[in-house]
This record gives C-alpha cells, structure tokens and sequence, in this order.
C-alpha cells in the first residue's frame, strides 16, 4: 500500500504496519543485469532478431541511465520524475 500525505490517512495504521521498500540496486552494471533477467524468454521469434536485440539492449540502458541520474536529484533537468521498473 502507499497512500499520499492526507489529513484522511489514519496515522495508526501507518504505525502499525510493517515498513519496507523495494529498490533497484546502485550502478548501471546491476541494473542491467536486473533488466536482463527480468526480460527472461519472454520474447517470441522476430524477423529482424539482430536489430530487435539492439533496440532491447537500447531500451534498458536508457531506463539505467535514468535510474542512475536519480541521485543527482533535479540538477540538469526541469523537472525530477521518480523513474521505476513500470515506466520501463
């Protein structure tokens, strides 16, 4: 569950819950290799299987990338955005 800050919340259900997070780990090597994992065989036969391995291979490098640019808050861009594993 995750909820917004809100006067509505009940702030005794937050204090008696358990409190964890699930993150990514730190470094783009990791995160590839999370990336690749995650993708499996998940993936029929294309016919272009070449061109369709380097734009997969494009697609989870930039998804690092803008997981690693997260520790630099908003330096550089107009606008933080929390990248995750859903807007890959």
């Amino acid at each position: 569950m995750s909820a917004s800050p809100t006067d509505n919340f009940p702030i005794s259900l937050l204090q008696r819950s358990v409190k964890m997070t699930l993150e990514p780990p730190k470094g783009i090597k990791p995160n590839m290799t999370r990336l690749f994992k995650n993708l499996g065989s998940t993936f029929t036969a294309v016919d272009k299987e070449q061109a369709f391995r380097k734009s997969i291979f494009g697609l989870c490098w930039f998804h690092t990338l803008l997981l690693e640019r997260k520790k630099f808050k908003s330096l550089g861009w107009n606008n933080a955005y929390p990248f995750n594993d859903s807007d890959f």
